[in-house]
């Protein structure tokens, strides 16, 4: 495998002792634009967004339910639930408190697609009813 030349992370985030996981091919999400990959045991979220990949914690800080299973519409991931929005670059909700946490992505030239296993930015419940979920990952 190559080295990984396409890297899509939240902005001014390196992390260079990253020990990368290859979770999926870039043919994987061409059709759906998300998927549901398992990062060291925990569910993230690939999503494809204007060519760019981005990670996050795959269960709802709001309702625990599977935002892979959402919908993506203007860059925006709709959860299943009850229709929160989030913002796959930076796992912010619209118009709510809390945060998904995020992962660092990259793409070889190949289009194998490497998750970091850390979270870039931490998961941060809702005050909204908030989840059992762990904090963080």
């Amino acid at each position: 495998m190559s080295e990984p030349t396409a890297t899509t992370s939240a902005p001014g985030v390196d992390q260079p002792d990253a020990s990368w996981v290859h979770v999926a091919e870039m043919k994987d999400l061409a059709r759906r634009k998300r998927k549901q990959v398992d990062v060291a045991g925990c569910p993230i979220a690939l999503f494809l967004v204007d060519d760019e990949v981005f990670a996050i914690d795959d269960i709802c800080i709001h309702q625990e339910r599977s935002l892979s299973k959402g919908t993506l519409l203007n860059g925006q991931v709709i959860c299943p639930g009850h229709q929160w929005k989030f913002d796959p670059r930076t796992g912010q909700p619209e118009d709510q408190d809390g945060c998904q946490a995020t992962y660092a992505v990259q793409v070889t030239e190949e289009g194998a697609i490497l998750v970091a296993p850390e979270p870039v930015t931490p998961r941060q419940a809702t005050t909204n009813e908030s989840s059992t979920h762990p904090v963080g990952r």
